[in-house]
C-alpha cells in the first residue's frame, strides 16, 4: 500500500479538508497541518482544532517556554489564561513558565500551582491574552480523522465546543451540526429549542455578552435554520478553524454531534 503524508498549511485546511483530499491523490490518514488563529488582547473564544502531540495537554497544545529562567512572565503567554466551562462558570488557569513558581504550567489566582488543563477534541474554552500586544495561538497536529463525534446528553445544559475536524463555515452547512425537520411540525428537528452563543467582546476586548441564535427546522419561519429570540430569521453563525462557542441543548432527548472525514 502507497503512503504518503500531507503537510496542509492553514489556507489548505479553511479551504476545507475533505474538498481538498476529494480532489488530490492522498492515501496516508496521517494528516498534518496548522492553523494560526487571531489572538488579540482580552478574550477569545477557542478550541483545539488537531490531535496534538504527544497529548492534548494544554502545554502540548499552546506552548509557553521561558528562554530565561529566573526572570518572571518571560514566556510567550504569561500573563494570560485558560478558562474551561465546568457546566456553571469558568475555571481559570494561568499560564506561568516559571519553574520555580510551578512544575505543571499553570497556577491560580494567589500563585499556588494547578493541574495542566486537558484541551481535548470538541472542547471550547476562554482564551484571555494579558499580554502587552496581540498575538497568534499556532495550532499543530494531526488532523482527527474518520469518523468524530460529540455527545450532548443534558437538556438544558449549556457545552462549550468546538469542531473536532478543522472545518470552518455555517454551523450548519460547514461544521455539519445538522437539524433535519419534519416540514409543517412546529420544533420536530432534534436541535429545535436549542441555541448557539458566540461570545461578544467590546473593543478593548473585555466580554460583554453573547450573540444568540436559535435553531429552527422549520422553512416557512427560516430558510437559514436559525432564528432569534423574537422568532425572526438570522443568518447561519459562522465558525473559523479553531473557534469556539457554546451550544444551549434545549431538547427532550440526547444529540450527537458526529463529523466524518474519510480520506
Amino acid at each position: 500500500m502507497r503512503t504518503r503524508t500531507t503537510l496542509l498549511c492553514a489556507a489548505a485546511i479553511a479551504a476545507g479538508v475533505a474538498s481538498s483530499m476529494a480532489q488530490s491523490n492522498v492515501y496516508s490518514l496521517n494528516i498534518v497541518g496548522y492553523a494560526n488563529v487571531p489572538t488579540p488582547l482580552g478574550f477569545t473564544f477557542q478550541s483545539n482544532p488537531f490531535e496534538a502531540s504527544p497529548s492534548d495537554s494544554a502545554v502540548n497544545v499552546i506552548p509557553n517556554p521561558n528562554p530565561t529562567q529566573g526572570g518572571s512572565y518571560s514566556g510567550p503567554w504569561d500573563s494570560s489564561n485558560l478558562q474551561l466551562w465546568t457546566g456553571v462558570g469558568w475555571n481559570v488557569s494561568n499560564f506561568d513558565s516559571e519553574t520555580t513558581d510551578t512544575t505543571t504550567g499553570f497556577v491560580n489566582g494567589v500563585g499556588a500551582p494547578v493541574p495542566t488543563p486537558n484541551l481535548p477534541s470538541g472542547i471550547g474554552y476562554l482564551v484571555q491574552n494579558g499580554q502587552a500586544a496581540s498575538n497568534n495561538i499556532t495550532y499543530v497536529g494531526t488532523v482527527r480523522t474518520g469518523t468524530n463525534t460529540v455527545l450532548f446528553p443534558s437538556r438544558g445544559t449549556p457545552y462549550a465546543i468546538g469542531s473536532p475536524i478543522p472545518y470552518s463555515g455555517g454551523v450548519i452547512t460547514g461544521l455539519g451540526m445538522v437539524n433535519p425537520g419534519a416540514q409543517g411540525g412546529s420544533y420536530s428537528g432534534p436541535l429545535d429549542s436549542s441555541s448557539v452563543e458566540f461570545l461578544k467582546v467590546n473593543g478593548a476586548g473585555a466580554a460583554v455578552g453573547y450573540q444568540v441564535a436559535n435553531f429552527d427546522s422549520e422553512t416557512t419561519d427560516t430558510t437559514t435554520g436559525f432564528v432569534n429570540g423574537v422568532g425572526a430569521s438570522v443568518p447561519e453563525p459562522q465558525v473559523a478553524i479553531g473557534g469556539g462557542f457554546f451550544l444551549a441543548q434545549n431538547t427532550a432527548g440526547t444529540y450527537t454531534w458526529t463529523q466524518i472525514l474519510n480520506p
